[in-house]
């Protein structure tokens, strides 16, 4: 009895979070496009300007229920954050002079595309989620199934073994050992803060075995961080995280250092949340909001 009423109420929990009512998701009619997003959809994805908006808002409900995500309900998937890395321009010339990629968490896989776009090779860039409905979205998303050459893994940070290519083209389910260890830049946008202290510390290790073994090997990003960091309880997943300011997430990285026998060079920098991501985040009455911003950050192997 007890393990039914605990599954009617995950059920339950699960319902809610995808309802078209949480604070999470915006309605279609709040979208604002950037410039460089209508840019992005017209000249890589061939969608007409009048036709942007109602193209993004029909796949992001489609993705709403695949896992409502905060970034899916309130379109921050439509930021293209790799272009405002202060690395971006440095990324750029390692990957166009060969370098591979492998975007951690990817989601819809849009700073992939955003790469491809800025004109590198879509063979060197990877992707990788544990939700394949994403991946599989994110095709529709940008409409570019005949065109692009990148492959996406659907598998799990803690188990290298479950990675196995879904999209792309290429049928060798080994290939994931092929290219651990010779990955130049990830990118862990929103990915590290999802797990909790002693997770996310397994991940980022793991995340050094799949990088490249030498100096000026990057990864980059951005996640929630907080001004006063610290252990924070947060609804999405009902767990406990720690929030991150720079000078905790050097130490991290000391710490991941210390154990993988590697040493990093870590620039981070905690900034503001927009008024929107706030308000919204206020209004699913997460804890410490106040203290909240994006850690934004750049690991470099040293």
């Amino acid at each position: 009895m007890a393990n039914h009423e605990t599954a009617s109420a995950a059920a339950s929990t699960e319902a809610h979070d995808r309802s078209r009512s949480h604070v999470w998701y915006k309605p279609g009619e709040q979208l604002s496009l950037s410039p460089y997003t209508i840019e992005l959809f017209q000249n890589y994805s061939k969608v007409p300007a009048d036709q942007v908006a109602a193209h993004i808002i029909q796949v992001r409900d489609k993705a709403w229920e695949v896992y409502p995500y905060p970034c899916i309900g309130s379109f921050r998937f439509l930021d293209f954050a790799i272009t405002e890395s202060p690395i971006f321009a440095t990324a750029l010339s390692k990957l166009k002079s060969g370098g591979k990629y492998l975007d951690l968490g990817c989601c819809f896989a849009q700073d992939l595309r955003a790469l491809v776009y800025a004109g590198i090779p879509s063979e060197n860039l990877y992707g990788a989620d544990l939700q394949s409905g994403f991946i599989d979205l994110s095709y529709e998303l940008f409409q570019d199934g005949d065109t692009l050459k990148s492959i996406f893994f659907k598998g799990d940070i803690f188990d290298f073994s479950t990675f196995r290519p879904i999209r792309g083209g290429n049928a060798d389910p080994d290939l994931f050992e092929k290219i651990r260890g010779d990955i130049d830049i990830i990118s862990a946008r929103s990915f590290l803060h999802l797990f909790g202290p002693e997770q996310e510390f397994k991940a980022a290790c793991q995340i050094v075995d799949v990088l490249k073994d030498k100096p000026g090997s990057i990864v980059m990003g951005r996640q929630v961080g907080s001004f006063t960091p610290g252990i924070e309880s947060i609804s999405l997943g009902r767990r406990e995280v720690f929030r991150h300011n720079a000078q905790t997430w050097k130490e991290f990285w000391d710490r991941v250092g210390e154990a993988t026998n590697t040493k990093w060079d870590v620039q981070a920098r905690l900034l503001e949340l927009s008024p929107d991501v706030k308000d919204s985040v206020k209004a699913a009455e997460l804890a410490n909001i106040e203290t909240r911003g994006w850690l934004e950050f750049v690991v470099v192997r040293l």
